[in-house]
């Protein structure tokens, strides 16, 4: 009996230790759970998003803006609402709620400059142009951090022309990321505060494939554009261009030349024989109904020549194309010959709009015949219209004509400015077309011309240059 007592003391103690050995695993193990269930609840409470509504569309024009809800595949035209659910009711603008997933389309014919907007929880604008082929820009995302202010993204997807995002500045989100998805992998990431464009064109490619080609450009803050592993970053007043599917370049000055073959490197002489698909045109203007062939005799070529800069000697290496329009012989009646180019370039988002070229003038006319309007010896012509396609053509003219004074002497007869220049001197035309009283607020170039006119001249352009910036 005594031998048996210590051997149940020693089970009992045994299976106590058992039990506690038992609970306490359970107990650590529940602690384990515990933590790893409130560790999954801490990060879905963090990563929780949801999507906020608010955006909304603004048309600007008439007609020429379409949007496409997702998984539909047609397209339909803004329309206004009833007054009770019309946000914009009692506005010209006509406007619709706008949710994740739509696209927006805008139509050439909708006119120039911003003909739509997209408004969005934040006040972020976003304004949608017309211009090139029309823009299509889909509304993709827009998600902020559902329980705490950690995070908001916004996302828009770019396929096809000009658009301005105005990002707004204090955000209630501590990390804010801005991001428009464009073709052929690019990624542009923009900071809030700052203003942005973007446009993107469409390049025909060997074998018939079609290639975008993107200019990302800040007027203020700054972004970011990523395409894989390359990263490149834009600031204020800067501007990248991708062309094609290659590497992201380093950034450059955002100035747009409006204008193609400006300094007329892509040809030797020009004649109204031999224009084809160039992008300067010959054009010629009888003064007289009833002139003879032999008085049609202005002709238009481009020389090689020194710089205006230093115009007395130069290397043939340092030698520049220039356009030269001249007539001889004797004479009766005027006759003008030019170049054009159709431009089409909606200009209404630039705030300085500069025209630039040396011109020399190797031709003697009279102060007084010019003033009379009967003869101009060179002159350039802007063809614009200020809103819509449906506005009338207007047009400016800058005559410039010698004289024997030392000094550049001006003068305005209607839409014509009338500039003096001394004769065989090379001269500096610099205007900018947003000070010029005519051309402020016109949002569209069609042509620009280059023109000679008279009974004998001799003129000579060279560096021209139509230059926008934002």
């Amino acid at each position: 009996m005594n031998e048996s007592r210590p051997q149940q003391v020693k089970s009992w103690i045994s299976a106590e230790l058992s039990a506690w050995l038992i609970l306490s695993t359970f107990f650590v193990l529940s602690l384990v759970v515990l933590g790893w269930l409130g560790r999954i609840a801490y990060t879905n409470y963090n990563a929780a998003m949801r999507t906020l509504d608010g955006a909304q569309l603004r048309s600007h024009v008439a007609t020429g803006v379409l949007y496409q809800e997702p998984r539909s595949m047609s397209s339909s035209t803004l329309e206004r609402l009833p007054a009770e659910v019309d946000p914009c009711n009692g506005e010209v603008d006509v406007c619709m709620p706008l949710k994740p997933g739509y696209r927006i389309k805008t139509l050439p014919a909708a006119g120039y400059g911003p003909v739509a907007s997209m408004v969005l929880p934040d006040t972020s604008h976003i304004q949608l142009w017309a211009q090139d082929s029309g823009t299509d820009v889909v509304y993709q995302m827009y998600q902020v951090s559902r329980w705490t202010d950690a995070l908001q993204i916004v996302n828009l997807v770019q396929n096809a022309g000009y658009a301005r995002y105005d990002v707004a500045d204090f955000q209630p989100y501590r990390v804010v990321e801005y991001s428009v998805t464009l073709p052929q992998g690019n990624k542009v990431w923009m900071t809030p505060g700052g203003s942005y464009s973007i446009r993107v064109l469409s390049e025909g490619a060997a074998g018939g494939a079609t290639t975008k080609r993107m200019e990302i450009a800040v007027r203020t803050g700054s972004a970011t554009v990523t395409n894989g592993s390359q990263n490149v970053s834009i600031a204020q007043r800067q501007m990248v261009v991708i062309t094609g599917n290659d590497a992201i370049p380093v950034p450059i000055a955002a100035n747009w030349q409006i204008v193609n073959d400006s300094e007329w490197g892509s040809v030797r002489s020009i004649d109204s024989t031999s224009n084809g698909d160039l992008d300067w045109q010959v054009y010629t203007r009888d003064g007289s109904p009833d002139m003879k062939p032999a008085e049609k005799n202005g002709r238009a070529v481009v020389v090689l020549g020194c710089s205006p800069e230093r115009p007395d000697n130069c290397k043939n290496e340092k030698q520049l194309h220039v356009l030269r329009l001249q007539r001889s012989g004797i004479q009766v009646h005027n006759f003008a010959i030019g170049v054009e180019q159709y431009v089409d370039a909606d200009v209404s988002e630039f705030t300085s709009l500069r025209l630039t070229a040396w011109v020399r003038l190797l031709a003697q006319q009279s102060s007084t015949a010019v003033a009379a309007s009967e003869s101009c010896p060179i002159k350039f012509q802007l063809v614009y219209k200020f809103i819509s396609p449906a506005d009338q053509q207007q047009e400016r003219t800058i005559c410039l004509y010698p004289t024997t004074g030392k000094t550049v002497a001006q003068q305005e007869t209607g839409d014509t400015l009338y500039r003096a220049l001394p004769l065989y001197r090379w001269y500096k035309l610099d205007l900018d077309l947003r000070e010029d009283e005519y051309l402020k607020t016109a949002r569209y170039i069609q042509v620009l011309r280059i023109e000679a006119d008279g009974v004998n001249y001799l003129a000579e352009v060279t560096n021209l240059s139509l230059t926008g910036r934002q």
